[in-house]
């Protein structure tokens, strides 16, 4: 697999995990302010509008909520065609759109979740374990090193370079804390050794 494989792949798994967010807790672009004010250089959200929503579910396949499906579905495919998770009037910035969040609360609807609101820090933490669990995903996998899997979440994923990327990150945090603020069962192996042992992945 190449870097640029990789990297796809650590997207892919980080957003899914985001997109899990924001289908039960929090609001495309409140979830990418928070992660911007702590540092990110890009929320997750505006960053799959730039790569185009089409083809981010193209490259999960069947892996996706329902909110990204009824997007694409409905022709949210993103910056290119002037709408995804926000509006890009007249090709422009991005403006908010509240009617993606009238879409996600009815697929909430829909499911029986009851949408839980969650606090900034909430959602940066909850955000940065997502991360870091896929990024330990792909040590796991054999798709790199920890050193460069944790490279990538820098250029692939945005994480702040300042903070030296999410394995570093995990090192200053701890593992037990990044479990704590997963989603049930959703932990890596690696993660749940490390955590086991209380050992960083970067030395």
């Amino acid at each position: 697999m190449t870097s640029d494989e990789t990297a796809a792949l650590l997207q892919d798994r980080f957003w899914l995990a985001v997109e899990h967010l924001i289908y039960r807790h929090v609001a495309p672009w409140e979830l990418d302010e928070a992660l911007e004010q702590w540092g990110y250089a890009n929320g997750p959200c505006a960053a799959q509008d730039e790569v185009g929503l089409e083809q981010v579910l193209w490259r999960r396949g069947d892996v996706s909520s329902p909110v990204l499906k009824r997007m694409v579905a409905e022709g949210r495919l993103g910056r290119s065609l002037g709408w995804g998770f926000y509006r890009y009037p007249g090709g422009g910035g991005a403006v908010v759109d509240p009617l993606i969040e009238d879409l996600i609360r009815e697929e909430a609807w829909f499911a029986k979740f009851e949408r839980q609101d969650l606090a900034d820090e909430q959602v940066i933490r909850r955000s940065n374990a997502e991360l870091i669990n896929a990024a330990l995903s792909l040590v796991e996998d054999g798709q790199g090193s920890a050193a460069e899997i944790n490279r990538l979440t820098i250029s692939a994923t945005a994480f702040p370079k300042g903070r030296g990327g999410a394995l570093a990150y995990l090192g200053r945090i701890g593992a037990p804390a990044v479990l704590a603020d997963l989603s049930d069962g959703l932990a890596c192996r690696l993660l749940l050794e490390l955590a086991d042992k209380g050992e960083p992945i970067l030395r």
